[in-house]
């Protein structure tokens, strides 16, 4: 487990479907059938980022971890909508990295040497992204809405001054898993508490979520493949899972082809 938790960021190319494989030595034994639908799922949500987004951010170690998360928590239900659960993934995903593109320009100590046009350009591709996951949950509901904008601002407010909660996309992940297979809010608080579990009694939705959070690194660490210094796991969680009103389209993101 160790190993999987200092992992370095991998090299450009990687594909997100990768994860499966490095969370395997903390899933226990995961069915090849299971295996094979979240690598499919993992490729579907990268490809659907890549068109949305306006320009990619750097490659880094949590790449998908959000979707791989959000993925795992909808298999705590019998059944779920799937168009919906990769629109919430992709949604999640999105949102990350609007908030790498914002953090690029927060960290950077030379921004005399960086020109205002470059920065606004940076800035514009994370405005660009978290609108391209706003519009794909907002057709789902106002529940669907209200929790990644919580997740995001709460990351966003974490980079910008230090306070907030580093792990709110995670948070945001599983809620929106939880809400596009109609679970209740009850499954959320359950799922992070088997989280804490030792390894060996964690369900495999559980195991995805402990090591998801085990790889988050804080603010300011980002990019080293470290786990966090403080029990991230600790932290309230302060969204519940709520139903969305049926519908019958799939929401068009600003921009797709």
């Amino acid at each position: 487990m160790k190993a999987q938790m200092t992992q370095t960021i991998p090299a450009a190319g990687t594909a997100w479907r990768d994860l499966v494989d490095r969370a395997d030595g903390v899933l226990g034994t995961v069915s090849p059938a299971l295996a094979r639908h979240w690598r499919t799922e993992l490729d579907e949500v990268e490809q659907r980022v890549a068109r949305l987004e306006r320009s990619a951010p750097e490659p880094a170690f949590d790449d998908g971890v959000r979707a791989f998360v959000a993925l795992a928590t909808a298999r705590l239900a019998d059944e779920w909508d799937p168009q919906r659960l990769i629109d919430v993934a992709t949604a999640v995903e999105l949102a990350h990295r609007a908030t790498r593109h914002h953090r690029a320009i927060v960290n950077r100590s030379d921004s005399h040497n960086v020109s205002a046009s470059k920065n606004v350009t940076v800035v514009l591709d994370g405005d660009w992204s978290i609108t391209q996951a706003a519009v794909l949950v907002a057709d789902i509901g106002p529940a669907a809405y209200r929790i990644l904008v919580r997740g995001y601002g709460a990351t966003q407010v974490g980079q910008l001054s230090g306070v907030g909660d580093p792990l709110g996309l995670v948070r945001a992940a599983v809620a929106l898993g939880a809400l596009v297979a109609e679970l209740p809010a009850s499954a959320v608080q359950e799922l992070w508490a088997a989280s804490r579990l030792p390894p060996a009694r964690r369900t495999t939705s559980a195991a995805v979520l402990a090591w998801a959070v085990g790889c988050h690194s804080v603010p300011g660490h980002a990019g080293t493949g470290q786990p966090g210094g403080t029990n991230a796991l600790s932290v309230p969680v302060p969204i519940e899972a709520q139903s969305p009103a049926r519908s019958t389209t799939t929401s068009p993101a600003v921009g797709r082809s």
